[in-house]
């Protein structure tokens, strides 16, 4: 499945505001033993998902996202990932000190991509991996 330019244009857009509070998020999350995989939430058109904590609010902020702190653990106990997906999708994980792991929950297009902390040079550099 591709990204539609136009979500991730307005995705990395918002990041860009707020890419340092999430890896301090991410740091907190490493360093506290929560988890080893951190997976940020991107939620743009619903208003209420009931994943991880949320840590950034669209209006407050007037951004186009929300973003959610969730971790591998929470997605598999939901049954987001199932559990023999489990090791694909950390075979798949990224450093999470270089790249943030997000969840993209758009309506009709869910899936993971992995986004630098350091500024992609643009939209094309994103390096997305997807899980079925």
């Amino acid at each position: 499945m591709k990204f539609d330019e136009e979500i991730l244009a307005s995705l990395q857009h918002d990041l860009s505001v707020c890419r340092n509070y999430i890896r301090q998020v991410s740091q907190g999350m490493l360093k506290g033993s929560v988890s080893k995989y951190p997976i940020f939430v991107a939620i743009r058109s619903q208003p209420d998902i009931d994943l991880g904590l949320p840590i950034i609010n669209r209006e407050e902020l007037e951004l186009t996202w929300s973003i959610n702190a969730s971790h591998l653990e929470d997605f598999a106990n939901s049954n987001i990932i199932h559990q023999d997906k489990l090791p694909d999708f950390i075979k798949n994980y990224k450093d999470p000190n270089e790249f943030m792991c997000i969840f993209i929950a758009e309506e009709g297009m869910m899936s993971f991509i992995f986004m630098p902390y350091e500024k992609p040079q643009s939209t094309l550099d994103i390096s997305k991996e997807q899980l079925n």
